[in-house]
């Protein structure tokens, strides 16, 4: 109905309307802007003067223990990545068991078991072999040294 009334009042007089409300409207948005911005403004400056005063009386006390706060922080830094790297080592340990069980429980642990200790026995046995050879070489060099040694040759002409 507002609206009708409005289309059908004549432009000059909608607005004088809008003026008379838009100055109602400034006046009452005046009011509550100070009711509450007034004491907005006085906390905002109290907490700005408080955190500057904290802010001269502490910085001497800052700059005094600056040292021992630096290294208690190298400390909580390196404690917190050895704590990392420690949790991260456990997941790959836990991971690992898993794998682990699982090739036992499908068979496949026996199947590499059974070929890896075939071929430990097999290098086992060219490894007896090689120092079978190589002592009998040096027993034979040991023979000859000891031999050929200026001592035995003089106790073999006596």
């Amino acid at each position: 109905m507002d609206t009708q009334y409005d289309t059908l009042m004549p432009h000059h007089q909608q607005q004088q309307k809008q003026q008379q409300m838009s100055t109602k409207t400034m006046v009452i948005a005046a009011i509550v802007g100070v009711t509450i911005g007034g004491p907005l403004l006085a906390l905002m400056s109290f907490i700005f003067i408080t955190t500057m005063a904290l802010f001269v009386v502490t910085s001497p006390l800052l700059i005094i223990f600056s040292p021992v706060i630096l290294g208690a922080g190298f400390v909580i830094v390196a404690a917190m990545a050895g704590f990392g790297a420690a949790g991260l080592l456990a997941i790959a340990g836990v991971s690992a068991l898993g794998w682990v069980l699982r090739s036992v429980k499908s068979g496949q642990f026996q199947q590499g078991l059974e070929s890896v200790t075939g071929k430990l026995l097999e290098t086992g046995e060219n490894v007896k072999e090689s120092v079978k050879n190589t002592g009998k070489e040096w027993a034979g060099n040991l023979k000859q040294t000891v031999q050929d040694s200026p001592e035995n040759v003089t106790a073999n002409r006596a």
